[in-house]
């Protein structure tokens, strides 16, 4: 379950008495009246509901950018914790920096996509669901009211059911997911363009753009003083798109590996999928940039991009990565677009569109 905590919890405590003993009253209101924390109703609600009853279950807390709300998801996990339940709540990853509706240029340009981007990984990473029997649960009844659009529509996206406890009802009311899928088609007619809006950007780069006028028009884009970005709408479109797949542009060389070789496929996947990985296990090789995974025999050479660019790719790096190496790095290539996505059983290779791309 991921429950976003609000700043409500602290009540009319003033913000200067905050202190270790404040936090220890508010400790012990919740040991002494559950019921006062909506998180805590619906963890406990939601475990008796038949249809999701598992083995166990895991109580995930994310936390709006401030001291109040931190301390709220501290003494929410404390309590659980003394209850016998698993409660998660990672200051570093689970603070959400910028969540705040009332510094609209700090929500728009970190906040709200944040809060999408730490679901989105939860959800894919973390803690992986199938729709045919969720494992994840989404609370929208805690937090603002700015970003509960936001993650209703995170729900929608995923497929999870939403879970809700309306004040001082004892009831948890249930929304289960709907069959139906967003068109994304747009987002791979201007994908650079999406990926680019992701996180706010100077509105003077932008403003006189064909493909930025489009997504304006259609109300994708917000624009706050001298910035632009994609709005909450806009990034839920990229993050459909992007669900269980990656986008990147390689040679026909390595087009034909990739297809080949599954294994070699999953590696180009898990490299194509998360910019922080490639930045960690990247190594400059004799004028090459070289993605190296660590124990496996599987070597990427790429150029870094909006969308990352790989001339090079190799399932033995005794033989063909080791020549790889003697080559020059500045020869011409010619790149097309795919998007690789993970299904069940393998990772299939999409004709992303008819785009070619050179490198000098």
């Amino acid at each position: 379950m991921i429950s976003i905590v609000g700043v409500s919890a602290w009540g009319n405590i003033p913000l200067g008495q905050r202190t270790q003993a404040s936090y220890d009253q508010m400790v012990e209101n919740l040991r002494e009246r559950i019921e006062t924390s909506a998180e805590m109703s619906i963890l406990l609600g939601a475990e008796k509901l038949p249809r999701y009853r598992k083995d166990r279950f895991t109580h995930y807390l994310l936390a709006p950018d401030s001291d109040e709300a931190v301390l709220a998801a501290k003494a929410i996990q404390q309590v659980s914790r003394e209850m016998g339940k698993e409660c998660y709540f990672k200051e570093d990853c689970d603070r959400i920096r910028g969540l705040d509706p009332k510094d609209s240029v700090s929500f728009i340009r970190s906040g709200l996509p944040s809060l999408l981007e730490r679901i989105r990984r939860i959800v894919e990473e973390e803690f992986p669901t199938d729709p045919r029997d969720a494992t994840v649960l989404l609370n929208v009844t805690s937090g603002f009211k700015a970003i509960t659009p936001y993650t209703s529509a995170m729900a929608f996206l995923y497929h999870l059911p939403l879970v809700y406890k309306y004040e001082q009802s004892s009831s948890i009311l249930v929304m289960h997911p709907l069959p139906v899928a967003l068109d994304t088609s747009l987002v791979e007619s201007h994908y650079e363009t999406f990926v680019q809006l992701h996180r706010a950007a100077p509105l003077a780069e932008w403003e006189g753009r064909e493909e930025y006028q489009t997504l304006r028009e259609l109300g994708y884009v917000e624009e706050v003083d001298d910035l632009c970005a994609l709005n909450g709408t806009g990034n839920l479109l990229l993050f459909a798109f992007e669900r269980d797949a990656a986008v990147l542009d390689v040679t026909k060389q390595v087009l034909n590996e990739i297809q080949a070789d599954a294994r070699l496929r999953a590696c180009v996947f898990k490299f194509a999928r998360s910019a922080q990985l490639r930045d960690n296990k990247t190594e400059n090789k004799n004028g090459h940039v070289v993605f190296d995974d660590g124990n496996n025999p599987y070597r990427i050479f790429y150029e870094e991009g909006v969308v990352p660019r790989v001339y090079a790719a190799h399932a033995d790096h005794a033989l063909a990565y080791a020549r790889q190496l003697q080559r020059s790095k500045n020869s011409s290539h010619v790149y097309t677009r795919v998007r690789l996505v993970k299904t069940r059983d393998d990772i299939r290779v999409e004709a992303f569109s008819s785009e070619v791309h050179q490198m000098n």
